[in-house]
């Protein structure tokens, strides 16, 4: 089998789209050795993403073309001279114009369920790519039942085109491994008890509703990892304002084995996103064995499971009432975490990697 993937993000994006990529590659590079993967992308970055697996091959535009439109529509030539038979588009969109046998995986459908996070240009163009991709693929894959859910409202698709095939996190949080030199290196961050926030700092992702309720908390410290926005002037500003500043504090962590540490060390993990297509942090923390604190909204019920804790979504008392539940140890919260270690086993690359490939058959 010749299969080919829009690897632009997997090149290019530290974050979920990225991730997300290199780990449906690499997992069926290694569960599908016979098959061919050839990966479409404008540029290079080794040291994002250098794959050495011996059934992978690189494709790149060649000189003097114009790389956006390369990936936009012209690479369908080289679909059609390699003969591939299935074409992988991995973060909402696939090639116009394609006349293959094509998969598209739709992550979320954030940017029409709430516009006022997104600007007008980068709405209209993600919104015309998926609804594209949805109408035009052979097979639509949706991370979450919630996301299929949407795809269908929005869209108008037939939910029988859409299967969930759930995602996977890093294998450095599946492993845990204890280590002595990351530890040393993070012994000043790690010196005292904290609740953890991972992911961008951005508006959507609420984390200043997470800071409100620290606000109203004695003693309890927080780290927060994730890549910094304009609206991390407004955190700032509420941190000054309320005298947090030797209660929080913000890490740049690019590695895995330090973020798994991270999670490790901490009372648990705080998602007070207001929505997601899925929330990787979620499963990260469950195969770190900590607990996990997240809105009672349905995404985040289907993706952390019964026994993660839940707050009403904008209720400061309820989110306050969470994180006491967890700051202090308990019967309850050891059994929780328990579950939800035996609960995550769910979400792996090898029941991912086999789904994907079972689809992939079914439509060549």
């Amino acid at each position: 089998m010749k299969i080919g993937f829009d690897a632009k993000r997997a090149f290019h994006n530290l974050t979920g789209l990225g991730n997300y990529s290199r780990s449906v590659i690499n997992s069926i590079s290694d569960t599908q050795p016979k098959s061919k993967l050839y990966l479409f992308t404008t540029s290079i970055k080794k040291n994002i993403f250098n794959p050495t697996n011996q059934n992978i091959q690189i494709i790149e535009p060649r000189k003097f073309i114009n790389k956006n439109y390369w990936r936009l529509k012209s690479v369908n030539r080289e679909l059609e001279n390699l003969n591939i038979n299935i074409f992988h588009g991995l973060s909402n969109e696939i090639p116009f114009g394609i006349n293959k046998k094509s998969v598209v995986t739709i992550h979320d459908l954030l940017f029409l369920k709430y516009p006022k996070y997104y600007n007008c240009f980068d709405r209209k163009i993600y919104a015309f790519k998926s609804k594209y991709a949805c109408e035009k693929s052979s097979q639509i894959i949706a991370t979450s039942n919630q996301t299929k859910q949407d795809i269908v409202n929005y869209f108008n698709i037939d939910e029988k085109k859409i299967k969930v095939i759930y995602q996977s996190c890093h294998n450095d949080f599946i492993k845990c491994e204890e280590n002595e030199k990351l530890i040393s290196e993070l012994k000043e961050e790690l010196c005292a008890p904290y609740i953890l926030y991972v992911g961008s700092i951005e508006e959507r992702k609420n984390l200043l509703f997470l800071l409100q309720a620290l606000s109203h908390m004695k003693d309890v410290k927080l780290i927060c990892v994730g890549k910094k926005t304009k609206y991390y002037r407004k955190v700032q500003e509420f941190i000054f304002k309320n005298n947090l500043i030797n209660r929080v504090s913000f890490l740049n962590i690019k590695d895995n084995r330090k973020l798994s540490l991270i999670y490790q060390k901490s009372r648990g993990l705080i998602f007070p996103s207001i929505d997601e297509g899925f929330g990787i942090p979620i499963i990260e923390a469950m195969y770190s064995k900590v607990p996990v604190i997240t809105s009672n909204k349905s995404i985040f019920k289907e993706i952390a499971g019964a026994n993660s804790y839940f707050f009403e979504q904008n209720k400061l008392d309820s989110l306050i009432e969470e994180i006491n539940k967890i700051w202090y140890d308990s019967k309850d919260r050891d059994d929780r975490i328990k579950l939800n270690l035996n609960y995550v086993q769910r979400f792996n690359e090898k029941k991912q990697a086999t789904e994907i490939i079972e689809l992939y058959k079914k439509l060549i």
